[in-house]
C-alpha cells in the first residue's frame, strides 16, 4: 500500500507545486474547495502518512478540565528496578520514540521524552483516536440514545436503509468486522483522499461498498470507525467534541484536546487525528485499567470496559476498537486476509490480560491490569517495532 502511495503521489508532486502557487495557501478565497487543495498539496511535500500540526486544521476544540498532574514517584521508589526503565528508555530512543512513559499504581514511575517533547505536548493521536468511539458508545447506550450494539447501524444511518449496508450491525463496525471495503485510489478525486483530506467526509464515508458480509471478515479499516462516529453524533443530537469532552475528557481531569474537523462546523476525524497531551493519554490507560474508574470516580458505564475486551467473531485479538493479545500470533495484521501489513510480535505476551490502543508510527497505549500497568509510547514509525517488548519487560519485572 505506502509504494503504491508514493508511486501515486510521485506523479501528482508537480501538479503540487503548481497548487501551491495558484491556491497560495489561501482557502478563504476559494472556500471548501480551497481548504482540500491546501491539505493535499501540503501533504505530498511533506509525510503524507503524519503531516505535520498545521496540517490539521480545522481543529475542534473538546474541552478538558485540568486541576492537577498525575501523581508521580521517583524511579527508585517504586517497585521495578531501575535497570528496566533504562531498558525501556534505550528500547523507544532507539526506536525513534519522543515519549515513554509508565505508570504503576496509579502513579507515574518513570517517563522520557526526546526531541523537545514535554509531558503536556500535544501529539497526533492517529488510530489511537479509534477506541474513543467504543468510550462514547457505552455512554450513549447508558444515556438511551441506543438500544445496544447489536441492533443496525442503519437504525441511525438513514442513507444505509434498503441498500447492501442496512443490516451492518454497530456491533459490527466495533469488530472492524462490517465488510466496508477499502480504497487504494491515491489520487485527489479518489474516496480514499476524499475521506482523508475533504471537506465532506460524510458523503465521502457512506459512499464506500461493502466487500464482505458482515460480521466474518475483520479488516482495520476507517470507514467502520469514522461511521461509529456519525452515528454517535446523529443518534445524541450532540457534536461528537462537546459529548466527549461531557463524557470522558472532563471526567478525566484532562487537558484540552482536539479533533480534526473536515470543514469548518462540519464532521469530527473519529477515524484518527484526535490531538491530546501525552500525559492525558496515561488518564485514559489508568481508566480503563480500573475498568471504567479513575481516581474514585466512575467514568464508564460499569462492565463496559470489559464489553470492550471480549474478542470478537472475526479475530479473537480485536474487541470494540481496541485490541487484545488473547491468542499469540508472530505477526499482527490489520486484515485477516492478508500480512501485507502487520505488526511484530516476538514473543507471548506474560500476562493474559494485555490488551493495547494502536495508532500509526507506533503510537501505543498498553494496559496490564494484572500487574496495575500502563505503558505510552508516542513517535515516528519504526518497522522494527516489537509490540511484546515493553509489556513483557516490565511484567517480568514486577513477578
Amino acid at each position: 500500500m505506502i509504494k503504491r502511495f508514493i508511486k501515486k503521489t510521485l506523479k501528482w508532486t508537480a501538479i503540487g507545486f503548481a497548487l501551491v502557487i495558484g491556491l497560495g495557501f489561501i482557502p478563504s478565497t476559494f472556500g471548501a474547495y480551497g481548504l482540500f487543495w491546501e491539505r493535499w498539496t501540503t501533504s505530498i511535500l511533506g509525510n503524507p502518512l503524519s503531516p505535520r500540526y498545521s496540517w490539521y486544521k480545522p481543529l475542534e476544540l473538546s474541552p478538558g478540565n485540568f486541576l492537577e498532574p498525575l501523581s508521580s514517584i521517583p524511579p527508585e521508589n517504586s517497585e521495578i528496578p531501575i535497570e528496566v526503565f533504562k531498558a525501556a528508555s534505550d528500547y523507544a530512543e532507539e526506536h525513534s520514540s519522543k515519549s515513554l512513559v509508565i505508570q504503576h499504581k496509579g502513579q507515574i514511575v518513570f517517563e522520557n521524552y526526546w526531541n523537545d517533547t514535554q509531558p503536556d505536548s500535544l501529539f497526533g493521536l492517529h488510530s489511537l483516536t479509534k477506541t474513543m468511539n467504543a468510550l462514547l458508545m457505552g455512554h450513549a447506550i447508558a444515556d438511551g440514545f441506543i438500544e445496544s450494539v447489536d441492533i443496525k447501524a442503519s437504525t441511525y444511518i438513514d442513507e444505509w436503509k434498503d441498500t447492501e449496508k442496512e443490516d451492518i450491525t454497530i456491533r459490527n463496525l466495533l469488530n472492524m468486522a462490517g465488510g466496508l471495503k477499502e480504497d487504494y485510489d491515491f489520487s485527489p478525486s479518489s474516496q480514499r483522499i476524499q475521506r482523508i483530506m475533504g471537506t465532506d467526509i460524510v458523503t465521502a464515508n457512506l459512499a464506500v461498498s461493502v466487500e464482505t458480509e458482515p460480521g466474518t471478515v475483520f479488516s482495520h479499516v476507517n470507514p467502520n470507525s469514522q461511521m461509529l462516529g456519525i452515528l454517535i453524533q446523529r443518534a445524541t443530537g450532540q457534536r461528537y467534541s462537546e459529548y466527549f469532552s461531557e463524557k470522558i475528557w472532563k471526567p478525566l481531569g484532562a487537558r484540552d484536546a482536539y479533533f480534526f474537523v473536515d470543514q469548518q462546523g462540519g464532521m469530527v476525524h473519529t477515524d484518527c487525528c484526535m490531538w491530546a497531551s501525552v500525559r492525558d493519554l496515561v488518564r485514559v490507560g489508568q481508566m480503563l485499567m480500573n475498568k471504567g474508574s479513575f481516581n474514585g470516580k466512575q467514568v464508564l458505564p460499569d462492565g463496559w470496559v470489559d464489553d470492550m475486551i471480549k474478542p470478537s467473531k472475526a479475530n479473537v485479538n480485536y474487541g470494540m476498537q481496541i485490541w487484545m493479545g488473547t491468542e499469540y500470533v508472530t505477526s499482527r495484521p490489520y486484515d485477516s486476509r492478508s500480512s501485507a501489513f502487520a505488526n511484530i510480535h516476538g514473543e507471548a505476551y506474560k500476562a493474559d490480560d494485555v490488551f493495547y490502543m494502536d495508532g500509526l508510527g507506533k503510537q501505543r497505549l498498553y494496559i496490564v491490569p494484572s500487574q496495575s500497568l500502563v505503558i505510552l509510547r508516542t513517535g515516528n514509525n519504526s518497522k522494527e517495532w516489537d509490540d511484546a517488548k515493553l509489556p513483557n519487560l516490565f511484567i517480568e519485572a514486577l513477578k
